[in-house]
């Protein structure tokens, strides 16, 4: 495996750990009838994080396979 592809899967699975993290403090911080402002802004940026490793990923896909074409 290159090293894009290992940053971009580590990435997303980053982001997916950062994405249950804020969605269970959205849950507890509208429990306790707090501002869920922050926990929301973090849910979003977890999303958009997990969008930009998954383009990463799929471009590194994409290089690999070119690659093989032009080679084999």
């Amino acid at each position: 495996m290159n090293i894009a592809f290992n940053t971009a899967l580590a990435g997303m699975m980053q982001s997916q750990a950062n994405f249950n993290t804020a969605s269970r403090n959205v849950v507890e911080a509208a429990a306790k009838d707090e501002g869920i402002v922050e926990a929301l802004v973090a849910v979003k940026k977890a999303e958009t994080t997990h969008a930009a490793s998954a383009a990463v990923l799929k471009a590194s896909s994409e290089m690999t396979d070119r690659l093989l074409d032009i080679t084999v």
